[in-house]
This record gives structure tokens, C-alpha cells and sequence, in this order.
């Protein structure tokens, strides 16, 4: 028979909710601390990806989610009318300044349309874009470089090189006139001075007269979602009928996607020991909710059993007594949620910036998140755990029969019972308490244990991270000087820092070690396998494309002439070299004709690729030429505009090969090297050999030098500070102090991260612990009054509560102590495989810590809880009980 009951059970259910105010109380502490939880973590984390994101966006130059490449006007407008692309900002640049005042950072001069100008962080915030003429707007540094004063109208004299798609040919030199301005962004790579487009296309007009190809212009998008946006590109490109692996096909158009966004980064990166440690830490954060609100609801439900047996006395189904439960359940989320919701953004949106003020990203680029991803992800979560929470409660209490429920006692099913002529001794009633319930005891000691094992985990996580490895890795040296080409890049620098320069710096500083790399300016090349070269060319070039390339490079044998590049350092420097296989010794003599082939190691030392480099002992093949030119291989004549790409060949002037032995295969730090790849081989030479082998083509490129001690390392930097402050100065330097600097504010953000959500966890668990005694003594409360009544004293009571508290914190340690037994190596290891520079180290310092704070705790607890469960008599306690 199907009765109407629904609001008979909602009255039911209200009035039973009215009834249990404190239970109330704490049950929405509860919820609101749960949601607290989710929605603070939700909030760091998401408002730490924003801030991140922000100053990876103003170090590449503009937040677009990624750019078509060298695009035609028609390949432009159709790329803007694809359904996958949202936006579009097109920027043509015209030229680039990177002398005198713009020597440290270059200036771009650009047309910008809107969307790109406001993408680049280029919009004026005094005055307005450039619209026709010779109108300009750029940022209040560039303007102070220049002698300008901000003031819109003023002129400004800007001197730049012509850039079209393939060199930097003459110079222009024109006046301005002022229309907009910016503050500048330190962060910034470059200054943009932004033109009218009237101005572009009369500049490239003019280019093109000169024989200059067209000025490239790139389109920059923003997509429907910055999630895959490799893959949503490469789908633009295809839909369309363009490729993107080609820099001569006209029906290729590239694309480049902005690494700013960490979706971009994680999808590159992405393995299965970072998606396990995220799914991992997600169930940890819903396991510690569930296990507070399931231990509140249980330990509520045990304490309304009798309640619910006179129920089911009365002819209520199970069905119903779950569903006065749940309702019960959503009645305290409606209010926790909401308070946890505000209070956990609000503690998240004050934590953000402490969190960032000890890490490079300084608070100008804090950005709290307001992602609706915040709110509906911490109360799905929140609900969920709530759910889970109550369901296995309500399952008790739809169980029991009317008769248990009457006989109900805070104690589960036991063994027989054993006569003992021995007494009762205190810590055994109290042990014995502890087990009569062994799954609120197991869930109270699981919570503090949780809270304590995360502690030694974060504790063992962060003194795993070794600065030695990090430092060593980011910089070879305490000290590397040379100019702004060097640490810009710059491959095409004639001339870096001179050997009067380093006199000098080495005359004003105390050296324990140094010397000086070299790049050798000499057009060379080395002979290397075809397979190896190909393995370079198929990154860039389709397997048709690859095949043409082949067949016009000149070949010996098995053999192809290919790129290198050359470093020729100074004898002091090879202890530098981190030697994978081979001896190096015999660079060292004098007049040698030995070689170092410079290879790829992971951030593990293991060689990537071995096939693909010589073997030591190998002899290898280079030849010096004092000029190149391209012929038209049908022909023999230099090549013109109109020579079909498959025809060109290089041709050599001057040319001479010299003969060497593959000595050793050795890693070559990045701070030390050209900082920059390409096709073929990166191997080393000694200064000597460079030297006699390349005519004398070998120029100081960078000199770096370590310290014998701190006070020294100081005066150093002191000194290179000095050297190289202002736009003027022609040097700039790299310290090792800069690097600890990194890894301390690294190191120090995730003691906070990790820190605050031990906080959280370890106050969920003292929360459960505290529930745990105040329930167990007032459900207990006649237990206690009969106690009492058959010459228990007070002291002994509580004496008993406070064995229970001890009991409850010893187990934890206990319980914590095995978990980091268990736990710690396998963690180690994955972190290990997550952090190249981190480095495992077995410790249980941070849980024996926690043994005196438990001690504490398990004395105050219950004495607290005791005093103020018992201020009535004994007869009042079991008339109250019954």
C-alpha cells in the first residue's frame, strides 16, 4: 500500500534536527570545516596557477592563447572565421633596436591591432593606439631610455634596423610623435614601440623596392578553451587544408602555442607518476572530509538509536529512517557549505599573497581566482563527502531492531566475557573502552595519524630537495659574465665580452677558479652518419621534404656534412665537463687533435639517444671554410630569388678539413655553452687547437670563475653589481646566489602550501578526537553515574578518560609511525621520478615531534570534556540517562 507520508516524515525529521542543537552545532563545524577545506585548497591552488600563469604571460609577452605564424591575408581571415578560434590580434613587425640604450632589452617596432595590443600588455593607459602617420606609443622606459619626456605630443627619435622574414638589412632612422604610453613591465623580453599600420605599410613598401621579401605578420588567437591548444591549432591548420611542420611550403602555416599556460606545460609533461600523485592527493582531501563528517553522523546516529527503535516501533520503514537521515544531512549543508564556502575563499584569497611574497612571483602579479570552478568543485565535493558520510549511519539505523535499540550502549559486539580475581585496574578499563567500539576508535586514530604522517611526508619532501643539485644544475660556476648577445642568445654576435674586460674583472676579484669560453666565428662543419642527420632535419621537415634536403647535401661515403658548433674552452674549464663515457686527459696536451663530443643527458645523467652520436675513439671529420655561398646546382651559377628550393646547394670557399678523435662523450653545462641548439653535432675543443685549426677564429665569449669562500663570493657580487648596473653598461652577469635564492623561495612555497593543509588535516583529526571523547562521555553518562554510584570517585573517573585520551594519542604515533614505514619510500620514489633535483631521505623526526603536542593533548581533552559533562549529581546523571 502506497501511503502519503513524505511530509509526516519532513515534520518528523525537522523536529528531530530542532531537538539536537549541539549535535547540530558541531555536525555543520563539521561541514563548514570540510568545505573550508576544499574550497581554501581549491582557492591556493587555482589562484597560484593564475599569479604563475600572469608572469609566465609578461616573461613571453602577451597571454594570446598561441600564434599562426607568417600568415597571408587570406590565410588570416580564414583562420579568423574557424569556429575553434574565438579572437584574433595580428601584429606585423617592421623592425628591432638592440644597440646603445636597447643593448640589455631590445625594442620592437610593430603594428598592433587591437586585440593584440591589449594580449601583449601593450595598451597605453595615457592616450591612445597609433592610427595614421608617424604616430607612436610605447612604455614610460623605452621613453626614459631615449631622453623623452612622457608627455603625449612630444617626438620621438627612434633609430631601427629593417627585418623581413629572413635577415636584418638597413637602417631608418625617423621622428615620431607621441600618442600613447604605459608603464613599463619589468618582466617584460622586450620594449614594443607600437606604430600606425599606415606607417608599417610604408616601411614595407619601401623594403620591398630593396629587394627585401614582405614583412612577416603573425596572427595571434584566443580559442575556445586554453586546454589542449596544441591540438585545438593543429585541427585549425588541418580543417583549413594547411600543415604546420614546413618553413618553405606556401601552404604551411605554423603555429606557435603560448607556454605560459601550465595546460600547455602539463600536457608536454603529463606521465602516469604525476596523475597518480594528483589522484592521490584528491582522495586523501576527500578521505580526510569523509572521515570527520562519517564520524560525526555515526557517532549522532549511535546517540539517537534508542530514538530511532521507538520509531521503527511505530511502524517506520528503514527506507524512512535513511531518508530522515539524509534530510537531516542537507538541512546542515545548506547551512555549513555556504559558511564554508566564504570562509575558505576568504582564507585562501589572505593566503595567496603570503604564499607568493617568499617566491620570485612578487605580489604585483598576485591574482586571486574567481573561477566559478571554486565554489561548484568545493560544494560538489563537500555534498558528495556528506553523503558518503551518512550513508553508512543511516544504514545502522535502519538495521537495528527495536529491542537492540533500547539495550543500545556505546560498545559493539565482544568476545565472552572473562572472570578476573585480579580488580579492575584503571588503564585497563580504559583500554577496554576503547576496543567495545573498535570502529570509532579506529576512524579517531586513523584522522590523527593522517594529519601526522602528511606532516612527516611534507617534512621528508622538502629536506629532500637538494640545493646542491639544483644550483649545480642551473649554473656551472659561482660567477658567468659576458653581454646582453650571450645570455640573449644571439647567434649571430661578432663580438661578445674582450679580454681586456676580463683582465679587468679578474684583477678586482678573488678567483679560486676561472677561465674562458670560446665560440669559434669560423663557418665549419662536421662530417657525421646520414641516419643521425636525418634524425635532426625530421623534427622540422616532412619525410618527402627530409629526402630532397638529403640529396643536395654534399655526402662522403655513408657520410654527410653537417652543422656544428663549436666551443673551444680554456684548459682550467674541463673539470666543468661531466664526462659520460671516455678521458678527456688528452685534450689537455699540447698540440692535440682531440674532440668532445658534447651530449644530452636527462635530468637523471641518463644519455638520451645513444645511437645517434659517435662512438669514443671514432675519428670525426670537420671542415673550416673562410666563405659559403648557394650555386643553382643546375647551373653552377649563384643562386637568385627564382632558384627552386630543391636546386640550391651550398658551395664552399677557402675550405679545409682536419681530422679528429672522439676523445670522450661529455655533458657540457647549458650555463657555459652557445645556450642554444640546432642541427648537428655541439662538441668542445681546447682554446689551443680551436685556435690553430680555425685561423684564430676563436673570441672570448663568456668568463666565469668560482670563490674560494663566502666573503669573497660577496665582494664578487658586490663588484659585478656595480660593473653591470644601467642600461649603458655593455656587461651583464649570472651568480649562483641568484640560484639559491630560487630554490629557497621554491622550497619555502611548498612549506607554506604544505603547511597550511597539515594545519587543516591535523584539525580535522583533534575534531574527531574531540568528538570522540565529548560523545563517548555523554553517551556514556549513566555508565558513568553507575560507577559512580558503586564507589568510583571523580579522580578515578577522569583519571580513566584521560588513560582513554593517552591511549587514543599514543595509537595515532603508533599508527603514524607504521604508515611512514609503509608510506615514505614509495612516495620518495615517485617524487623522485617528478623532481629531478630531489633526493629521498628516510625520516620519522617530525612524527616523534608530535608525541609530546598528543600527550598534551590527550590529557587536556578529557579533562575538559569531563568537567564539563558532570556538574550535576549522580541521581540527576541517571535519571537523566534513562
Amino acid at each position: 500500500m502506497n501511503v502519503k507520508n513524505r511530509k509526516c516524515i519532513r515534520k518528523l525529521s525537522l523536529k528531530s534536527f530542532y531537538a539536537n542543537r549541539r549535535r547540530n552545532l558541531i555536525a555543520i563545524f563539521a561541514i563548514a570545516l570540510t568545505t573550508l577545506l576544499f574550497t581554501s585548497m581549491f582557492t591556493i591552488v587555482l589562484s597560484l596557477n593564475a599569479s604563475y600563469e600572469t608572469y609566465q604571460f609578461r616573461q613571453v609577452g602577451g597571454y594570446a592563447h598561441g600564434t599562426f605564424k607568417d600568415v597571408s591575408p587570406e590565410q588570416a581571415e580564414r583562420i579568423a572565421a574557424h569556429p575553434k578560434v574565438k579572437a584574433t590580434g595580428a601584429r606585423k613587425v617592421i623592425g628591432i633596436t638592440a644597440e646603445g640604450v636597447f643593448a640589455k632589452i631590445p625594442a620592437e617596432i610593430s603594428y598592433m591591432d587591437a586585440n593584440c595590443t591589449k594580449w601583449s600588455y601593450a595598451t597605453p593607459t595615457t592616450g591612445r593606439m597609433p592610427e595614421s602617420g608617424k604616430e607612436v606609443a610605447m612604455d614610460t622606459a623605452a621613453l626614459q631610455l631615449l631622453g623623452v619626456m612622457p608627455e603625449l605630443g612630444a617626438e620621438v627619435t627612434v633609430s631601427y634596423s629593417i627585418t623581413d622574414k629572413d635577415q636584418t638589412a638597413f637602417t631608418v632612422t625617423d621622428t615620431f610623435t607621441l600618442v600613447g604610453y604605459w608603464d613599463y613591465d619589468e618582466l617584460m623580453p622586450v620594449h614594443y614601440i607600437n606604430i600606425s599600420r599606415d606607417y608599417a605599410d610604408d616601411i614595407e613598401a619601401q623594403a620591398v623596392k630593396t629587394g627585401l621579401q614582405p614583412f612577416r605578420t603573425d596572427l595571434n588567437v584566443m580559442l575556445a578553451s586554453g586546454t589542449n591548444i596544441q591540438g585545438q591549432m593543429e585541427q585549425v591548420d588541418t580543417d583549413l587544408g594547411y600543415t604546420w611542420d614546413s618553413y618553405t611550403d606556401p601552404n604551411s602555416v605554423r603555429i606557435g602555442v603560448n607556454w605560459g599556460y601550465t595546460s600547455s606545460q602539463l600536457e608536454s609533461q603529463l606521465d602516469p607518476e604525476l596523475m597518480v600523485a594528483i589522484a592521490a592527493f584528491l582522495l586523501l582531501v576527500i578521505f580526510t572530509g569523509y572521515l570527520i563528517i562519517y564520524n560525526i553522523f555515526q557517532i549522532s546516529v549511535a546517540g539517537d538509536i534508542r530514538f530511532y527503535g521507538l520509531l521503527k516501533t511505530i511502524g517506520t520503514t528503514p527506507r524512512q529512517l535513511k531518508r530522515i537521515i539524509r534530510q537531516q544531512a542537507l538541512l546542515l549543508c545548506l547551512i555549513g557549505i555556504p559558511a564554508g564556502l566564504l570562509l575558505g575563499y576568504g582564507i585562501g584569497a589572505v593566503l595567496v599573497p603570503v604564499v607568493l611574497s617568499s617566491t620570485q612571483l612578487d605580489a604585483g602579479i598576485t591574482t586571486i581566482s574567481t573561477s566559478p570552478v571554486i565554489f561548484l568543485g568545493s560544494m560538489l565535493f563537500a555534498l558528495l563527502t556528506v553523503l558518503l558520510s551518512c550513508s553508512k549511519p543511516g544504514k545502522m539505523a535502519a538495521k537495528v531492531s527495536p529491542v537492540e535499540a533500547i539495550k543500545y550502549t556505546d560498545a559493539m559486539q565482544t568476545k565472552k566475557k572473562r572472570r578476573s580475581t585480579r580488580g579492575a585496574k584503571l588503564h585497563q578499563m580504559a583500554f577496554a573502552n576503547l576496543g567495545r567500539n573498535k570502529k570509532k576508535t579506529v576512524l579517531v586514530v586513523l584522522s590523527l595519524a593522517l594529519s601526522v604522517t602528511l606532516f612527516n611526508a611534507l617534512c621528508a619532501f622538502v629536506g629532500g630537495f637538494s640545493m646542491e643539485k639544483y644550483v649545480s644544475t642551473m649554473t656551472c660556476a659561482d660567477f658567468i659574465v659576458s653581454t646582453p648577445d650571450y645570455f640573449r642568445y644571439n647567434s649571430s654576435a661578432d663580438e661578445f665580452i674582450t679580454q681586456e674586460q676580463i683582465e679587468d674583472i679578474s684583477a678586482n676579484t678573488k678567483a679560486s677558479l676561472s677561465g674562458t669560453g670560446y665560440a669559434v666565428r669560423k663557418t665549419s662543419y662536421l662530417w657525421m652518419t646520414e641516419d643521425a642527420l636525418r634524425q635532426d632535419y625530421a623534427r622540422y621537415e616532412s619525410a618527402e621534404q627530409l629526402d630532397s634536403h638529403m640529396s643536395r647535401l654534399e655526402h662522403r661515403g655513408n657520410m654527410v656534412m653537417g652543422d656544428t658548433r663549436i666551443e673551444a674552452l680554456d684548459n682550467s674549464l674541463f673539470d666543468k665537463l661531466q664526462v659520460f663515457d671516455g678521458d678527456i686527459s688528452s685534450m689537455l696536451e699540447p698540440d692535440n687533435n682531440a674532440i668532445a663530443i658534447a651530449v644530452s643527458l636527462d635530468d637523471y645523467g641518463n644519455l638520451l639517444n645513444p645511437e645517434y652520436y659517435p662512438k669514443v675513439g671514432d675519428t670525426i671529420t670537420a671542415t673550416y671554410a673562410d666563405d659559403v655561398k648557394y650555386i643553382d646546382s643546375r647551373t653552377g651559377e649563384l643562386c637568385t630569388e627564382d632558384t627552386p628550393e630543391e636546386y640550391l646547394q651550398a658551395k664552399l670557399y677557402g675550405a679545409r678539413d682536419v681530422e679528429y678523435t672522439v676523445c670522450a662523450l661529455v655533458e657540457l653545462p647549458n650555463s657555459m655553452s652557445y645556450r642554444y641548439g640546432g642541427i648537428g653535432y655541439d662538441v668542445v675543443l681546447s682554446v689551443d687547437t680551436a685556435q690553430r685549426d680555425s685561423g684564430g677564429a676563436a673570441i672570448p665569449m663568456l668568463y666565469l670563475f668560482d670563490t674560494a669562500d663566502e666573503v669573497d663570493e660577496a665582494e664578487a657580487e658586490q663588484y659585478l653589481s656595480k660593473l653591470t648596473a644601467g642600461e649603458f653598461s655593455p656587461l651583464m652577469y649570472e651568480s649562483k646566489a641568484t640560484a639559491r635564492s630560487e630554490f629557497a623561495q621554491f622550497r619555502q612555497m611548498f612549506l607554506l602550501i604544505g603547511g597550511i593543509l597539515c594545519a587543516i588535516i591535523g584539525l580535522v583529526g583533534l575534531l574527531n578526537f574531540f568528538n570522540a571523547m565529548m560523545t563517548g562521555i555523554l553517551s556514556r553518562r549513566r555508565e558513568f553515574a553507575v560507577l559512580q554510584a558503586v564507589g568510583m570517585t571523580n579522580r578515578q573517573l577522569k583519571t580513566m578518560l584521560i588513560y582513554e585520551g593517552l591511549f587514543y594519542a599514543m595509537s595515532s604515533v603508533a599508527a603514524a609511525f607504521i604508515l611512514s614505514l609503509a608510506v615514505g619510500p614509495l612516495a620518495g620514489k615517485m617524487l623522485g621520478s617528478m623532481f629531478w633535483f630531489f633526493e629521498y631521505r628516510f625520516t620519522i623526526l617530525p612524527v616523534l615531534l608530535t608525541i609530546p603536542v598528543f600527550l598534551l593533548l590527550g590529557w587536556l581533552i578529557p579533562c575538559m570534556m569531563y568537567d564539563n559533562a558532570t556538574k550535576c549529581s549522580v541521581v540527576e546523571q541517571l535519571r537523566d540517562a534513562q
